[in-house]
C-alpha cells in the first residue's frame, strides 16, 4: 500500500509540475506573473531619500505659461534651450541629457525683447551652446516605419568618439527601419545621441528598455545608456548580458515620489533655470543656485500638458514621465544594478522541488496538515522570490506557486477519491467485525493494532443458541445459514448499540466485550442491558419466524466481570482483538450453566455488585465450575 501510495504521489507531482509549466505559457498566466513582478518592484525599489547624482529640469505648465510673454507659445525658439544649456554647463553639470527632439531646422522668425531672430540664428545658438558645453546628449526618436515619414531615413553619421561601444548582443538590440535624429549640425556637435524608445508589455506598463536600436548598420544606444557613458561610467554591451539573456529590465529606484511626497529625483522648473541665466547675464545673483547642479547628471524634459509622455509603471502611485524613466535607468547603470530574469531551467528545478515537498507532506500528513504545509511553502517561496528580486534576480513566482496548488489539489483528490474509497470499503468490511468505536480508535491510532495487550477491568458476555441442532436437521443448509445470519445480524446490532465489541463467533455462539478497547466505567451495566435486549430481540425474531413457519430459537447468556488481558493476539500477519484470562473462562462457563438451571441469563457476583440499575435478580447459589476449585456465587437475571 505504501509503495503504491508513493508511486501515486510521484505521478501527481509530475502531473502538477507539467500542468503548471503548461499554464505558464498562457498569456493570462504570463500577465499574472508580470503583476507579481510589479508588486516585487514596489516592495523593493522604494527610495528612502532622493538620488543625489541626478536632477530633472521640467518644462512644465508653469514654465509654458510664464515663458509665453517672453518668447511666445510652445514650441520655443532653440535660443531658449541654448540659454538653459549655458546655465547648466556653467553650473558644472556632469552631463546634460536633453530629452526634447530637434529633428528639423527652425524656419520661423520671432522677437526676443526688441530683437528679431531668425530660425537659423536660433539653431546656430543651440548648436554653439551644445558645442561649448561638450557634454550634451541629444535625443533621437526610433520608431516603426508606419509612424514616421518614410523619406526621413537616417543618413547622418551619429557615431561619436565618446560612444565607442562594441557591437551589442542580438538579444539586446531592437531593429528599427528609420530614426529621427537631431538636425545634422546639432548631431555633429552633440557629445552623444541616444534613442528614446521604450518597450511596452501587453498589459501596458513600461518594465523594460531597448538598450540599443539598430538602423541599418548603425547601433544606437538608449538615451540613458549614452548619458551614462558620457558621464564617464565604464559600460559595455556585456553589462546588459547575464545568464545568456539581455538584462533590459528597468531596475527602478522608485516612483515619481514616495508615499511621504518625497521625490525620487530632485527636480526644478525650466523657467527657474532660464530666468537664473538671464539674471547672470544681467550681472545679478541668480535666484536658482548653480551649485545644485554641480557634478550632477541633469535631464531636461517635458511634463506640461500636451508635451509630456506619461508612462504606466509597476508602481501603484501612478504614471511617470519619460525623463523619469531615463533617470531610473541611469541611476541603475551608475550603481551597477540590474534585474535579470532567471532562465527556464531554474523555474523547472524550483517547480520540481516544491511539488516534491508537497508530495512528501501528502505522503505522511492528513489533508489539513498537507494544506497547511502547502500554504507555508507558498509563503516561503513568495518571500524568497522577493528577497532574490531585491538582489536583481527575477525568479518566476507564478509557475511554482501554481505547481504547489496543483500538487495539493491532486493530493486532496487522491485522498478523497482513492484512499477515501478504500477507507470506506475497509470501514464497511471492518465494521462487520468490530464496533464503530473500535474502528475509529484504530483509524486515529493505528499503533493500537500492534501485537500485545494490557490488563484491565472489564466485562465479557457469551451468548449461545439453544435449539440449533434441531433447526439444522429440519432445514436445508441454505435455510439454516440464512436464519443464523439473520439472528447474528440482529444480535451484533444490539451489542454495538450498548457500546460493546463483538469479539468473535464460535459456531452459533457470540462473544462480546465491554470496557475494551475503549474505557467504559459502566461496562457491567451495559453488558446486562445487552443481554436483556438480546432476549427481547430474539422474541421479536421468533414471532416473525413462527409466522413464516420457520424453526424457533432460544439463547443462553453468561456474563462475568473481572481483570482480563485485552489486546491483539496472534501473529504479525493474522491477529484478532480479544481477551484472555480466568475471568473470561468463567463467563463461558456461566453461559453453559443456563441449561442446568433452565435460565436465559446468568451473571457472576462480580458483575452484580457493579450494577447501578434495578433488575429482577435471583440468586442461584454457589457453584464450582470447571477449572475452578472455589465455589462462585451466581445469579439469574429474569427477563420481562
Amino acid at each position: 500500500m505504501q509503495t503504491r501510495k508513493r508511486s501515486s504521489f510521484l505521478g501527481i507531482g509530475t502531473l502538477a509540475g507539467i500542468l503548471a509549466g503548461a499554464f505558464g505559457l498562457l498569456p493570462l498566466v504570463q500577465t499574472i506573473e508580470l503583476k507579481t513582478y510589479d508588486l516585487r518592484v514596489a516592495a523593493t525599489a522604494r527610495p528612502a531619500s532622493p538620488a543625489t547624482n541626478i536632477s530633472l529640469v521640467w518644462i512644465d505648465n508653469d514654465s509654458i505659461r510664464r515663458m509665453e510673454p517672453l518668447v511666445g507659445r510652445w514650441p520655443w525658439p532653440r535660443l531658449v534651450h541654448a540659454t538653459a544649456i549655458d546655465y547648466l554647463s556653467a553650473a558644472g553639470a556632469r552631463v546634460i541629457a536633453y530629452d526634447i527632439l530637434f529633428p528639423e531646422r527652425d524656419r520661423r522668425k520671432f522677437m526676443v525683447g526688441d530683437v528679431e531672430w531668425t530660425g537659423d540664428e536660433s539653431d546656430a545658438a543651440l548648436v554653439e551652446s551644445t558645442r561649448k558645453a561638450g557634454n550634451v546628449v541629444h535625443a533621437a526618436e526610433a520608431s516603426s516605419a508606419e509612424l514616421i515619414d518614410p523619406s526621413r531615413a537616417l543618413v547622418e553619421d551619429l557615431s561619436a568618439p565618446a560612444l565607442n561601444l562594441r557591437l551589442a548582443p542580438p538579444g539586446c538590440v531592437q531593429a528599427r527601419p528609420l530614426v529621427r535624429p537631431p538636425f545634422p549640425a546639432l548631431a555633429q556637435v552633440s557629445r552623444g545621441i541616444g534613442h528614446t524608445l521604450f518597450t511596452f508589455d501587453a498589459d501596458g506598463p513600461v518594465r523594460r528598455i531597448a538598450p540599443f536600436v539598430q538602423v541599418g548598420e548603425r547601433t544606437i544606444p538608449s538615451m540613458a545608456l549614452a548619458t551614462t557613458i558620457v558621464a564617464g561610467a565604464v559600460v559595455t554591451a556585456d553589462a546588459f548580458v547575464a545568464g545568456g539573456q539581455c538584462a533590459a529590465l528597468v531596475p527602478w529606484r522608485g516612483p515619481a515620489q514616495n508615499a511621504d511626497g518625497v521625490p525620487t529625483f530632485e527636480s526644478v522648473s525650466f523657467y527657474d533655470v532660464f530666468y537664473a541665466q538671464q539674471q547672470i547675464i544681467e550681472g545679478q545673483a541668480p535666484g536658482l543656485d548653480p551649485a545644485r547642479f554641480k557634478d550632477r547628471i541633469v535631464i531636461v524634459g517635458g511634463s506640461a500638458e500636451g508635451l509630456k509622455e506619461a508612462f504606466t509603471t509597476p508602481f501603484p502611485e501612478g504614471a511617470i514621465d519619460g525623463p523619469e524613466v531615463h533617470a531610473n535607468v541611469i541611476d541603475a547603470l551608475l550603481s551597477k544594478r540590474a534585474i535579470v530574469r532567471a532562465p527556464g531551467w531554474v523555474t523547472a528545478v524550483v517547480t520540481t522541488a516544491v511539488v516534491a515537498l508537497v508530495g512528501i507532506a501528502g505522503l505522511y500528513l492528513n489533508a489539513w496538515l498537507t494544506g497547511a504545509a502547502a500554504a507555508a511553502l507558498s509563503a516561503l517561496w513568495i518571500w524568497q522570490s522577493v528577497a532574490f528580486f531585491a538582489r536583481g534576480l527575477w525568479l518566476d513566482l507564478t509557475v511554482p506557486t501554481l505547481a504547489i496548488v496543483f500538487a495539493f489539489v491532486g493530493d486532496l483528490a487522491w485522498k478523497y477519491v482513492v484512499e477515501g474509497r478504500e477507507k470506506r470499503q475497509v470501514k464497511k468490511l471492518f465494521s462487520r467485525y468490530v464496533s464503530k468505536d473500535v474502528y475509529d480508535q484504530l483509524v486515529a491510532d493505528p499503533s493500537l493494532a500492534a501485537l500485545g495487550g494490557a490488563r484491565r477491568s472489564m466485562t465479557v458476555l457469551f451468548s449461545d443458541v439453544r435449539g440449533f441442532t434441531a433447526m439444522s436437521e429440519k432445514g436445508s443448509p441454505e435455510e439454516v445459514v440464512g436464519q443464523l445470519n439473520e439472528y447474528f445480524s440482529r444480535m451484533v446490532s444490539v451489542v454495538f448499540a450498548h457500546h460493546g465489541t463483538v469479539d468473535k463467533f464460535v459456531g452459533d455462539m457470540v462473544m462480546a466485550l465491554f470496557g475494551a478497547p475503549l474505557d467504559d466505567d459502566d461496562h457491567a451495566e451495559n453488558a446486562v442491558q445487552t443481554a436483556l435486549a438480546m432476549t427481547a430481540a430474539l422474541n421479536e425474531l421468533n414471532a416473525q419466524w413462527q409466522s413464516q413457519g420457520r424453526p424457533l430459537l432460544d439463547i443462553g447468556i453468561g456474563i462475568n466481570t473481572g481483570d482480563m488481558v485485552a489486546g491483539n493476539i496472534g501473529s504479525e500477519t493474522i491477529m484478532s482483538y480479544t481477551v484472555i484470562g480466568d475471568a473470561v473462562n468463567l463467563g463461558a462457563r456461566l453461559e453453559s450453566l443456563n441449561k442446568d438451571y433452565g435460565s436465559r441469563i446468568i451473571i457472576s457476583d462480580a458483575t452484580r455488585v457493579r450494577l447501578k440499575g434495578r433488575y429482577d435478580i435471583h440468586p442461584l447459589g454457589d457453584v464450582v465450575v470447571k477449572g475452578k476449585s472455589k465455589p462462585v456465587a451466581i445469579f439469574e437475571v429474569k427477563t420481562p
